[in-house]
């Protein structure tokens, strides 16, 4: 264990607040973040943290030098960057954060495919809807939708490649039926009060909250009530439709992301290239319009 893995450790505890927090983040075990922090405070010969129940608190000794352990961390991952940067090999690691939603409804064939054409390069899919450190090289190309009229940061190279659009969709079944529809919410998400909808469909007065969207979608196709879903989902979902004379809702746009050291790397310019061509294909579906059958049972009804 070289002086520099205890410099990461006693950082990692810094930030975490916790040897847990600090495990998980490097991927190793607690007791190796215990030992790595002793042996630091063994060579300094000094305490960097309290230890109360609550977890982790730095000393003023490690106060004083968890900035100049950041700088090493920074200096690191600068190195590591640069270096990758240089590859021009089509083989080896290749991490891309995006949220789950893309990678799971939009763009897993895209994926396939790009395996399919480099299969030397080991490809590491992060479902994220954040975004990741790409100067530490926690992810090499970062796709994110970045909300309002906003831009991601200037340390970051990249592209905007479309909009992005929610809409308001029920299921079938639900409009058909008698029953009363609750708002399936996000756990911040409020209901709608500029909009109520329309053709007789009567809300229920209690919303129900959902903790991650794969649950909420589900809950929506299952009849429970009506939910504020991405246009690129719900209008390709043969089990939903748009709720009658509702509006669509500019989020933000997408962007595809990568770092100024790493992104002349030939494996990320290619993933680049593949995931843009895909993104422009679906530029109409995520802003919202694609429509085929989504009129279709409130045009029987009103016949």
């Amino acid at each position: 264990m070289d002086h520099w893995d205890e410099v990461r450790m006693f950082l990692a505890v810094a930030d975490g607040g916790t040897v847990r927090a600090a495990a998980e983040a490097l991927e190793v075990n607690h007791a190796t973040v215990i030992r790595g922090v002793g042996r630091l405070e063994a060579r300094l010969n000094t305490k960097l943290f309290d230890k109360p129940t609550s977890g982790y608190r730095l000393t003023d000794a490690g106060s004083d030098i968890v900035e100049l352990a950041r700088q090493m961390a920074n200096a690191s991952s600068g190195i590591e960057a640069r270096i990758f940067g240089r590859d021009q090999s089509v083989s080896g690691p290749l991490r891309f954060t995006l949220p789950v939603s893309f990678a799971t409804d939009l763009l897993m064939p895209t994926l396939v495919e790009f395996r399919a054409s480099f299969p030397d390069i080991a490809l590491e899919i992060l479902g994220s809807g954040s975004i990741m450190n790409l100067g530490t090289r926690e992810a090499d190309v970062a796709l994110i939708v970045v909300v309002g009229g906003g831009t991601p940061p200037d340390t970051l190279y990249g592209a905007r490649l479309c909009e992005f659009y929610t809409g308001f969709y029920l299921s079938h079944d639900l409009v058909m039926s008698s029953a009363r529809p609750a708002w399936l919410l996000a756990p911040n998400e409020t209901a709608p009060q500029e909009w109520e909808p329309a053709r007789g469909i009567r809300m229920t007065s209690t919303p129900i909250r959902f903790a991650e969207m794969r649950s909420q979608l589900e809950a929506t196709r299952a009849g429970m009530g009506i939910a504020v879903l991405p246009c690129f989902i719900g209008d390709v979902d043969p089990m939903l439709t748009r709720v009658p004379g509702s509006p669509i809702s500019h989020v933000g746009d997408v962007w595809l992301l990568t770092h100024g050291d790493t992104r002349r790397t030939k494996r990320v310019r290619l993933l680049c290239d593949h995931v843009r061509a895909a993104m422009q294909r679906f530029a109409g579906r995520m802003a919202g319009r694609m429509e085929s059958h989504q009129s279709s049972i409130f045009d029987h009804q009103s016949g």
